[in-house]
């Protein structure tokens, strides 16, 4: 199974001169906790989470002073199990997925969850984000 076959489509992201209260809008608005910062082009540049805004005193601030940079991402093509192998690894919840470079979607936990045959690879990643170093 690909990521592109339970990754979620549907991902609004912001550049990076935005203001982290838009960032909190569409994480309260789309209930994640995830936003990716795109260029224009739909290059993603960073992530911001809602713990990167809370721990970066960043809600005056502008998404490229708060995001997390480099990123961790999956290609649209990539074997899920692969996918799910990098987040535990990596010790994150979710995946900007890239199709020729460019954001496709967001792979997560919960896309992972809705397929029961990922019950392994989840429990990993718990672990792993669970037991990860700051």
């Amino acid at each position: 199974m690909l990521v592109k076959d339970i990754m979620t489509i549907s991902v609004s992201s912001l550049p990076p001169e935005a203001y982290a209260p838009s960032a909190v809008k569409i994480m309260y608005s789309e209930d994640v906790g995830i936003v990716p910062v795109c260029d224009i082009q739909g290059h993603v540049l960073g992530v911001v989470t809602d713990r990167d805004i809370l721990m970066r005193d960043g809600l005056n601030k502008t998404l490229k002073e708060i995001m997390t940079s480099p990123v961790f991402t999956a290609d649209i093509k990539e074997d899920v199990h692969d996918a799910a192998l990098r987040m535990s690894e990596c010790g994150v919840r979710r995946l900007p997925v890239l199709e020729n470079g460019k954001l496709a979607g967001m792979l997560s936990l919960r896309d992972l969850a809705r397929k029961k045959i990922f019950t392994a690879e989840i429990g990993h990643i718990i672990y792993d984000v669970c037991n990860k170093k700051p």
